[in-house]
């Protein structure tokens, strides 16, 4: 059995949330100090899944300036991120670009894409 706290993020009060299970079958056997349901729901998938947004910049062939800010438009698995950050480095964008403007769909088999989140002209 596994024990982690976990440092709730849905809201400002911050809940040093204790979760015990089995991650890697998807089992909580306990989770305490969840002052709300989301923070008992974050820290149980956080537990057991835990995902992020990737940010970060592309190059720019066009334009002024080299980079342009990226992110993913829905948060892909943690373990990925790694991974991802060097496919992003693979990555060149022609100007313009509008934030939203999709860099690549369905990026690395996610369901997920890779959007503009700044503007360049």
């Amino acid at each position: 059995m596994v024990t982690k706290d976990i440092i709730c993020i849905t809201c400002p009060q911050g809940c040093i949330i204790k979760v015990s299970g089995d991650p890697a079958k998807g089992e909580i056997a306990s989770c305490e100090g969840f002052k709300c349901p989301r923070g008992k729901k974050y820290a149980e998938n956080e537990f057991v899944h835990p995902v992020r947004i990737l940010t970060s910049s592309v190059k720019v062939e066009g334009a002024s300036v080299p980079l342009v800010a990226v992110r993913t438009s829905a948060p892909i698995p943690k373990e990925m991120l790694l991974s991802a950050m060097e496919e992003v480095k693979k990555i060149t964008v022609t100007a313009p670009l509008t934030p939203g403007d999709v860099i690549v769909e369905n990026f690395m088999g996610t369901g997920t894409d890779l959007v503009a989140s700044g503007s360049i002209e």
